[in-house]
């Protein structure tokens, strides 16, 4: 898991980058509307959604690799008094909860950042034996489309161009490879941080992400011995071809 990336700046800049990103914080906030039951976000990160759905009273913990993106959690958590969240600093793909947990969950493509099979592999066991007897699994994920048939760019290209009331401002370059063979995207990011136009600090980051095709998920989650999946083509965050939503029970 890529945890090294999100912590510094990054963290404390990465809700400013997604806040007009709401599409998955409606989906998986509408799904637990009302669940009586214990919830997980895996890489639930700075609790982008993890925070909207807590405070609609849902009872939900939070796993993340990142101690900083799990730092903003607490602060955000603690501002609106929200009590009672467990957080677990683990990976992804190890990792082992104090209880058991009705639902589990990874949102927007989270779980692509396993580019290792054996780490999919691992995630997903763990993720099995973290529910209950009746408890189900959800994820996202999506393929890069854009990218692929692009396959590469050598040049920093603006991703994000966020500014703050006070002046400072982050902005995010993206470059990028394909690999076809492995299905990986390689990005290399440089993130460039002002205080009144003046450059204050500057992270140049690798980060990469792994597509899945529709079938090969579903022979993923059956090596990982769940026994009824499901692909959620109703979800409006499915798109045929480009992002599916999978729910799996034991």
């Amino acid at each position: 898991m890529q945890s090294q990336h999100y912590k510094g700046q990054i963290a404390e800049w990465y809700d400013e980058w997604l806040k007009e990103n709401t599409d998955d914080i409606n989906y998986y906030s509408e799904v637990f509307k009302g669940f009586d039951g214990r919830v997980l976000e895996l890489a639930c990160g700075t609790g982008r959604l993890l925070i909207p759905i807590a405070k609609s009273g849902v009872t939900i913990d939070g796993l993340d690799s990142s101690e900083d993106m799990l730092g903003v959690l607490r602060g955000k958590a603690e501002t609106l008094g929200l009590k009672g969240i467990e957080l677990y600093n683990q990976s992804m793909e190890n990792f082992s909860p104090a209880t058991q947990y009705e639902a589990i969950f990874v949102a927007s493509g989270s779980f692509q950042l396993l580019t290792a099979t054996e780490d999919a592999l691992n995630s997903l066991q763990c993720i099995r034996r973290s529910l209950s007897d009746k408890g189900f699994f959800l994820l996202d994920i999506f393929v890069p489309w854009g990218e692929i048939i692009t396959r590469k760019c050598d040049s920093n290209q603006v991703t994000r161009d966020v500014s703050r009331p006070d002046g400072t401002r982050s902005i995010v370059h993206e470059r990028y490879t394909i690999s076809i063979p492995k299905q990986i995207k390689y990005g290399t990011y440089r993130y460039e941080f002002y205080d009144q136009k003046n450059l204050t600090q500057c992270i140049v980051d690798d980060l990469s992400i792994r597509w899945y095709w529709k079938d090969e998920f579903v022979s993923l989650l059956k090596s990982a011995n769940f026994s009824k999946i499901e692909i959620l083509t109703d979800s409006p965050l499915y798109n045929e071809g480009y992002s599916f939503v999978f729910k799996a029970s034991k």
